[in-house]
């Protein structure tokens, strides 16, 4: 007797603790779609493929985590070490050594803030003002010379501004073509203003690999207007759920400066916010700036709530909204001799972790094959939503009866201890 009750409880553990697929390499039982993938040819030359995910063949993700129920499967049901890997451009900023020969004031007024190099043929293509001064706002110039005597303008209407109305807004940085001039002047008009105090003219050498990225179109919905708060808000739906890294406001509308706080629902359907930023536009004789795009931490959702916060201003009209991302290919291990095989669509999937996802992460991807994939396809061995669940979950009449059973077994076995122990 004791011996069945203590396999009981054993039984009873592994109910609690279980959850499908258990101790299976892969169960295709719980993945809703799949498409075959073709491998490369020449792909026997090396260990790794890749393949674009595009986000319209893989939209209305609906994992926790992006990409998290992404599996690649061989023919033999193995599951196969692969990484999502984000096409981002990567930015290098590289400070040249200078010194400052001249800084003074012309007789217009104008700042001239002359450095030299001190590396022969040091490139640069970019120079960044350094002030303590703020709430300003210059039109400026740079200028390049060899001999400190003769000047090219190497680039013009350039602003530079620091403005602090509510929301702060910078540049302190001016970017031209690549220059390899020993000497080069920044030339700031003051316009009757005050000369800026600078401290130094920072001369820059900025590399950026171009990324690649796609567009995801949203449908406007209605704009709602609170006055008392100030505010007014859209709701945009995106046209497939897949993730994105901001979100593009467009309006017809000039001279204006809002700040923007993007929401997206919770697990409880309220409305959360996950970033804000500030879009604005200035189309004045002294400046033409324009910048209407507010990034957030990558997010997959069909719908975003933007609120516009407008102090006094009249309510910004909002004409359209895209979605921008950053183009994802999914990185993965080969095997001679195998078909392989790309699952997702199961909602509850946690993220795999692979011992080589961090080798692969650091491959560059623009050198491996490149492999395809088939038709998508409903999986016909998926089982449904609801086998996706616990045991526990599906079966809770189950469980009452398996513990009404177990309290009884251990009641009948005290029964009998105290039996004995009498006797």
């Amino acid at each position: 007797m004791k011996k069945n009750i203590v396999s009981l409880l054993i039984w009873m553990i592994m109910v609690f603790h279980g959850s499908t697929g258990i101790g299976a390499t892969f169960d295709e039982r719980f993945w809703e779609k799949y498409t075959d993938i073709e491998l490369p040819q020449g792909f026997n030359k090396s260990s790794l493929a890749v393949i674009n995910l595009d986000p319209y063949r893989f939209g209305d993700l609906d994992a926790k985590v992006p990409f998290a129920d992404f599996r690649v499967v061989s023919d033999r049901r193995e599951e196969i070490p692969c990484r999502v890997v984000s096409k981002r451009p990567v930015k290098r900023i590289t400070e040249i050594p200078h010194e400052m020969l001249n800084l003074s004031t012309t007789a217009k007024g104008e700042t001239w803030a002359e450095i030299q190099l001190k590396e022969k043929g040091a490139m640069v293509n970019a120079l960044q003002l350094v002030t303590p001064d703020t709430d300003y706002i210059r039109q400026a110039e740079v200028l390049g010379s060899t001999d400190g005597k003769t000047w090219s303008v190497i680039r013009t209407a350039g602003v530079l501004f620091d403005i602090n109305r509510g929301e702060k807004m910078q540049n302190t940085r001016m970017s031209f073509v690549q220059s390899n001039f020993p000497r080069l002047a920044l030339k700031i008009i003051n316009g009757g203003e005050k000369p800026l105090s600078i401290t130094d003219v920072r001369a820059l050498q900025e590399n950026e690999s171009p990324g690649e990225s796609y567009m995801i179109n949203a449908i406007v919905g209605k704009q709602e207007n609170d006055a008392n708060r100030k505010e007014n808000s859209v709701i945009v739906r995106m046209q497939t759920v897949f993730p994105i890294n901001r979100l593009i406001v467009e309006t017809t509308e000039t001279n204006f400066q809002r700040v923007v706080t993007v929401q997206k629902k919770n697990e409880s359907g309220n409305w959360q916010d996950v970033a804000a930023g500030t879009i604005y536009s200035f189309d004045t004789p002294a400046m033409h700036l324009r910048q209407t795009a507010v990034e957030i931490p990558e997010a997959a959702a069909r719908e975003f709530r933007l609120v516009f916060m407008n102090h006094d201003s009249p309510p910004l009209t909002v004409n359209r909204v895209n979605g921008e991302g950053f183009r994802r290919v999914l990185v993965f291990k080969i095997y001679p001799g195998r078909r392989f095989h790309l699952f997702w669509g199961n909602p509850g999937a946690d993220m795999p972790v692979y011992d080589l996802a961090g080798v692969i992460e650091q491959q560059n991807v623009d050198q491996l094959p490149e492999a395809q994939f088939g038709n998508v396809r409903k999986n016909t061995k998926f089982a449904g939503s609801d086998a996706r669940m616990p045991f526990t979950e599906r079966y809770k009449f189950l469980l009452y009866f398996v513990v009404l059973l177990a309290v009884a077994g251990l009641f009948v076995l005290q029964y009998r201890v105290f039996r004995r122990m009498k006797g």
